[in-house]
């Protein structure tokens, strides 16, 4: 099973604000399934920094494998689904019904961070162009 880990480290003693950076909740805003399991939202990672500010302690732990739907596409294609950057999470199944196709390679950020790590088959065949249904 391939995951990749991601340790997120606190930069300072300051009080941590991770709004507009990491998702309120990553659960599809449309069905609710959870398109990151292993990842934290943004209130759990903000306390997990400051506590890690007081212990000394490295970083928060947050996975992504083969059960992960995390991605970005472009920005005409978020927005064309009714979303606001920002303004939650979809699956990959319900930003396409909002679409009315299913995506292609073309829709996603290619040089994006997401881009090169796990996800469902359902993610990768869309983003990796192997299409399945």
């Amino acid at each position: 099973m391939t995951r990749n880990t991601h340790t997120v480290k606190p930069s300072s003693h300051e009080a941590i604000d991770a709004r507009g950076k990491i998702p309120e909740s990553w659960a599809c805003i449309d069905c609710g399934v959870n398109t990151a399991p292993g990842m934290s939202n943004r209130i759990q990672v903000e306390q997990g920094l400051a506590t890690l500010a007081l212990t000394g302690e490295t970083g928060v732990e947050q996975v992504i494998n083969q059960q992960s739907e995390v991605y970005c596409v472009k920005p005409a294609i978020w927005k064309s689904s009714g979303m606001t950057e920002m303004g939650g999470c979809l699956c990959i199944g319900c930003l396409e019904k909002r679409l009315g196709r299913i995506l292609t390679p073309k829709d996603f950020l290619r040089n994006h961070p997401f881009h090169s790590l796990p996800g469902t088959a359902r993610l990768r065949s869309r983003r990796d162009g192997a299409w399945m249904p």
